[in-house]
């Protein structure tokens, strides 16, 4: 009796590691199938979501066909067939970590080379708004990157902001001159900005401004935690 129990443990334990070994496997056959399928590959921004349910019909197909297998293999078999599915998922995990990390270097390595070739600029924004959240104006320095921004409740708050944040905001900026933006302030109704680059050429304008005001508050939103704060005087 004991040993039809162990048996019958032992089964399920081999079932069990069996469809764990399978799983990554299949999910990387039903991920690599899906991203060539047409439809995928014509679904734009849902292509992701399309990949990973893909993905994860393939490890459930593997999962279950392989510990439907060992339930029926003797044991030595089965443990073969999982040590098989094991050193595949472990090869597919070696891989995808290598991809992952190669990745990052290439990117962080054009990141810097991106970052050594800004040039020196200083950029004010200012809302009409008093109240706009985060952040109703902002002078911004970009050899420090330190800023100075006044917040909705009358405070006025000094925080500086990593690379990828200055990077972001001469992203703002290139967007902004690209579209011709006014010569001047007088035509912009909510926001704008002006700003020198270190030649000592001056812009303002308020064409294309969303994405440097939107680079702006996620700064300051980011940085709030370690930015000083001050409150003006009613």
């Amino acid at each position: 009796m004991a040993q039809t129990a162990d048996a019958k443990t032992g089964q399920r334990f081999r079932v069990a590691a069996a469809a764990l070994a399978a799983a990554p496997v299949g999910f990387a056959a039903g991920a690599l199938l899906g991203a060539r399928h047409p439809v995928v590959a014509g679904a734009g921004d849902a292509a992701g979501g399309m990949i990973l349910a893909c993905g994860l019909g393939g490890a459930v197909v593997a999962a279950t066909v392989l510990a439907v297998a060992v339930a029926r293999l003797a044991p030595g078999p089965a443990r073969i067939a999982t040590l098989v599915a094991g050193a595949g998922s472990f090869a597919i995990l070696v891989y995808l970590v290598g991809n992952f990390v190669n990745d990052r270097l290439a990117h962080a390595r054009a990141f810097n080379a991106a970052y050594a070739r800004l040039p020196d600029f200083e950029v004010t924004l200012q809302a009409r708004d008093p109240q706009r959240q985060p952040l109703s104006k902002l002078t911004y320095q970009a050899a420090s990157r330190q800023y100075v921004a006044n917040r909705p409740g009358g405070w006025i708050c000094t925080g500086i902001g990593n690379r990828r944040q200055k990077m972001a905001i001469y992203e703002g900026l290139r967007a902004n001159e690209q579209a011709e933006a006014n010569a001047g302030i007088e035509n912009c109704t909510d926001q704008w900005a002006s700003w020198t680059w270190d030649d000592g050429v001056g812009h303002a304008g308020c064409a294309e401004i969303d994405q440097l005001f939107a680079a702006a508050d996620a700064m300051v939103a980011a940085t709030a935690r370690g930015a000083s704060c001050r409150r003006t005087a009613d």
